[in-house]
């Protein structure tokens, strides 16, 4: 169930695809998987040549998203690492500029791309990338700046202000397992991705009777920009006239 190649990429096709070594009329591809036989018949698998990854089920070459992240203007050089985040793994992008960035606009730009689950769930902009004393980059400190990059998260917590923004924070705080939620916490820096992503669209779909498209979370990414999109293109969406929003309080 393989290709015979890579569309357009015949340098790439000659270097993967190779004459079998058994029959040379037929043809092997070389994955890129380190293996080594341990008994008769049995490879164990020892990891990867290249630095492609694995996240949430899809196998990804960060490469890909580092050439479409170089592609914009301001950002110098780009460099995208899988982080471990609540056991899962998911990808945090490092972007070297000295200019001042929208997380949102970047994330719109790889839509039009890149699908959604090569869409980075962390963005960390440094003017400069750490080194090494012998002149490397350091990717150990690349992965703690994600770990103390307070910045990204919004820690002033605003309660929902209406019927719609009380009911997506309770769909949220579901799907993402986290309390609580503020109408203007990023969706994608409180721990959400892709896969996440797809059940908070049914969610809402299933319980506001409300269409949302993937796309429109990389332009709101906040409950409090999400609503004010539903309201404004969904125009059967009625809120009832006696609701009003349950009253939460959080130890702060």
């Amino acid at each position: 169930a393989l290709a015979s190649g890579y569309h357009n990429q015949p340098e790439m096709t000659q270097e993967k695809f190779k004459p079998s070594f058994l029959d040379e009329t037929k043809t092997l591809f070389r994955t890129g998987d380190l293996g080594k036989q341990t008994a008769p018949g049995i490879i164990e698998f020892m990891g990867r040549k290249d630095n492609q990854v694995k996240v949430n089920g899809y196998r990804i070459n960060p490469g890909e998203i580092e050439y479409q992240l170089a592609r914009y203007a301001p950002i110098e050089r780009a460099i995208v690492l899988p982080v471990q985040v609540n056991n899962q793994t998911q990808l945090s992008a490092y972007c070297q500029t000295d200019k001042t960035l929208e997380i949102a606009e970047i994330r719109e730009l790889l839509a039009k791309f890149l699908p959604v689950y090569m869409i980075p769930s962390y963005f960390i902009f440094l003017k400069q990338f750490p080194l090494t004393r012998h002149g490397k980059l350091d990717l150990h400190s690349l992965r703690e700046l994600r770990e103390t990059g307070k910045s990204l998260v919004n820690s002033n917590y605003v309660a929902p202000r209406n019927y719609l923004e009380s009911n997506l924070v309770s769909i949220w705080e579901k799907i993402l397992s986290k309390h609580p939620i503020g109408i203007f916490d990023n969706f994608f820096e409180i721990g959400g991705h892709s896969l996440l992503l797809s059940r908070v669209v049914t969610r809402v779909h299933k319980e506001l009777n409300v269409s949302v498209k993937l796309a429109d979370f990389f332009k709101v990414p906040t409950i409090a920009g999400l609503a004010t999109l539903i309201s404004q293109t969904q125009y059967n969406y009625q809120e009832p006239i006696s609701a009003i929003p349950p009253q939460k309080s959080y130890p702060m």
